[in-house]
């Protein structure tokens, strides 16, 4: 497959587990519209570097941001919180990753700040699916896309 990598969007990932951004690297890259997924490492390394890109224009601004931190002791709605209205100034969408079966977390990301909520499944296929919502997720809500298009 032939990468178009600047016309690719950019989504930067805030995550705890370098094997689970690993993982969704590459179930992004196996959907039929493929993302460039940033690992930008967990909360406060990712903070920091959040803000910088936020500020920068080009390549490097990103087209969204994933949170997926330890969403059962609520780190990932703490850091959406804190984050959030920067995120939301820049006009970036901002998505965050749940277990399955996680109803009332889902309610308090929202409730946070985050666009969406995604389910972090276990099963592979399913978790590819998730993943190409999730991109799908971006195409219909980011006003960037029919430009980068």
């Amino acid at each position: 497959m032939t990468s178009n990598a600047p016309l690719e969007p950019l989504f930067v990932l805030v995550d705890d587990h370098k094997h689970s951004a690993r993982l969704m690297r590459r179930a992004m890259q196996a959907t039929t519209s493929p993302a460039r997924v940033a690992w930008i490492g967990s909360a406060r390394r990712a903070e920091r570097t959040l803000l910088r890109l936020l500020g920068s224009s080009g390549i490097d601004r990103p087209d969204m941001v994933i949170v997926d931190l330890k969403s059962q002791s609520g780190a990932s709605a703490d850091f959406i919180s804190r984050i959030g209205n920067f995120v939301a100034d820049a006009n970036v969408p901002l998505a965050a990753i749940a277990d399955t079966g996680a109803a009332e977390c889902r309610r308090e990301l929202l409730d946070s700040g985050a666009d969406a909520v995604f389910v972090r499944h276990h099963e592979l296929d399913a978790y590819r699916a998730e993943m190409a919502s999730l991109v799908d997720f971006w195409v219909r809500e980011t006003v960037t896309w029919p430009i980068r298009a």
